[in-house]
């Protein structure tokens, strides 16, 4: 039986790519003199921000364009950012199912919790797990383990949901059951291994369901 939720935010909840490419598009332009190929940058979703830029750019031109992304999406983030559609109508439900329920993210906290306001569901949630409230950020166990005991669930009893590996090698690692969102960016075939789900959502109106199927 599912007792408690833990869901990624970009990607997951919200529809961040709008933001995000207009960020990457711009800093990468910046200090490029042109805009970077998308696909190697979307290989890395799931990861903080600055891993993901010093992976593709090496450290001293990715530390450059991070602060170029970030001062970009400090100005435009509220006018871009979009929901996914039925995300609130869930929320809602599973609030009145009396499930409890944490976001964690790779983002910080405080651009996850000015992103859920934007999208009017920043009160659903117990707890918000950002990248600065950790020492090791997913697909490391910490953030969700934390999550965790703020939920006050236990990890079989708890579903992790998400669209990037990562998200599920954080859940799998905690112990939780795993779900990923079919409208990932992310190429499924990177779904193996420690990445593998153990279920797949088209979207986020199949989770009532799910959960109706695994309590059985």
């Amino acid at each position: 039986m599912i007792k408690g939720i833990i869901f990624d935010f970009d990607g997951t909840l919200a529809n961040t790519l709008p933001v995000i490419f207009a960020c990457y598009d711009y800093s990468t332009e910046k200090i490029l003199g042109k805009k970077a190929d998308r696909a190697p940058f979307i290989e890395t979703f799931g990861r903080p921000l600055l891993v993901c830029l010093t992976s593709v750019f090496g450290e001293e031109k990715g530390r450059l364009i991070c602060d170029e992304y970030r001062a970009y999406q400090e100005i435009h983030h509220d006018e871009l950012i979009r929901p996914f559609p039925n995300v609130k109508k869930v929320l809602e439900q599973l609030q009145q199912m009396n499930i409890p329920m944490a976001v964690v993210t790779s983002k910080s906290t405080a651009t996850c919790l000015r992103g859920a306001k934007c999208l009017g569901i920043d009160n659903y949630f117990v707890t918000v797990i950002g990248a600065d409230a950790v020492t090791h950020s997913k697909p490391d166990p910490e953030p969700t383990c934390i999550a965790l005991e703020k939920l006050g669930t236990l990890p079989e009893e708890t579903l992790c949901i998400g669209d990037a590996p990562f998200d599920i090698m954080s859940g799998r690692a905690a112990g939780c059951k795993t779900a990923a969102v079919e409208y990932t960016q992310v190429a499924r075939e990177r779904f193996t291994g420690n990445a593998a789900p153990d279920y797949w959502l088209k979207d986020l109106t199949a989770l009532t369901p799910l959960l109706e199927q695994i309590t059985g």
